[in-house]
């Protein structure tokens, strides 16, 4: 019998497919700490002690070149943020911010996730380490994917493998899904904030995370692959209510009341950043008129800049999410907030 040659093709892709390293993985993969430049609120993150490059933005940097060298080794992955932006909604607590992820990393069942982080400490502080979780009954899962990356850092992270840490996060205190949190390097050494800066070093970094990565699949893709029927089973017996989900992308409530703002907005469904300053005006015929609402909001082809003030720091939040569900980034917000009372 003859093979046309359409099949032949196929049947070499996907094998090429299936010998790739990563072939099968489902991974998350999350730039922590997004959002800290306009949220005006505690998202985390340091800067480069002499750039002022912020960790979010580096963190986005190494994670978006991880998610595409995951991919290029077979993996499907998801990918928490793109862009500058807070996972949850902006002046919600950093608990919220923090639970967005793991309402992430369990929507997309993955087998595991690499949340990419850098550190903070003194001058003189070098090296790298990774988190693992500190509440399992067995760490085989948990410590070896903490063990593969920070090894793997090594080749891309100046100064020592630092030990590991088996402490209480709350990314992996909260779920069950293996993962880890990369501390790789501290922004507040100027070695490193100089190197943090070479356009050449978040793929060195990446390639790095992704070499672990691959290692950690190879030697564990069976428990994992079983570990993540068992936890898909779990939580399809006990389903969240998904408006308690604090990630505002999945969010059905949150969803509706942005295509209600944005229908009042912008009508035609159309955004451009250009237009900022109109988002605004539209936006404050719906703010309670009893409310001090001087913000303005201009942009200067890069940027989107908010100024003014406000007596009730409610609908500046309100606005800042709705530029998010705008896919309007690059916000720099100076606008000056109520100051908050003084706990008795």
């Amino acid at each position: 019998m003859r093979t046309s040659l359409l099949g032949c093709l196929l049947l070499v892709t996907s094998v090429a497919a299936d010998d790739k390293p990563l072939a099968g993985a489902v991974i998350v993969v999350d730039p922590g700490h997004g959002g800290q430049t306009y949220a005006r609120s505690y998202t985390g993150g340091t800067v480069g002690v002499n750039s002022k490059l912020t960790e979010g933005e580096l963190n986005l940097r190494v994670g978006l070149e991880l998610a595409n060298m995951l991919k290029q080794e077979g993996a499907t992955v998801h990918i928490t943020r793109v862009a500058d932006h807070r996972l949850s909604k902006t002046g919600s607590p950093a608990k919220d911010e923090l639970h967005a992820r793991i309402d992430l990393f369990e929507h997309h069942n993955c087998h595991f996730f690499i949340s990419v982080h850098h550190n903070a400490g003194p001058a003189a502080a070098t090296g790298h380490t990774t988190i693992y979780k500190h509440n399992a009954k067995d760490d085989t899962l948990y410590e070896a994917i903490a063990r593969e990356v920070n090894d793997a850092l090594a080749v891309a992270v100046p100064g020592p493998k630092r030990r590991l840490i088996r402490d209480d996060y709350h990314l992996t205190r909260e779920t069950d899904i293996p993962g880890t949190i990369s501390e790789a390097g501290f922004l507040t050494n100027t070695a490193f904030d100089k190197l943090a800066n070479d356009p050449a070093f978040p793929k060195k970094e990446a390639t790095a995370i992704a070499a672990g990565a691959a290692q950690y699949w190879r030697v564990h893709k069976k428990a994992l692959v079983k570990l993540r029927e068992e936890l898909s089973a779990a939580r399809a017996q006990n389903p969240v209510d998904p408006n308690t989900y604090t990630a505002i992308e999945l969010n059905p409530e949150h969803r509706e009341a942005m295509r209600t703002l944005l229908g009042q907005i912008a009508p035609d469904g159309k955004y451009d950043a250009a237009k900022v300053a109109e988002y605004l005006t539209a936006f404050k015929k719906l703010v309670d008129p009893s409310v001090k609402f001087d913000m303005k909001a201009t942009h200067d082809g890069k940027q989107i800049k908010l100024t003014g003030s406000v007596s009730d720091r409610k609908y500046h939040d309100q606005f800042l999410d709705v530029l998010v569900a705008m896919k309007l980034y690059g916000i720099t917000n100076d606008v000056v907030l109520p100051k908050t009372a003084a706990k008795p």
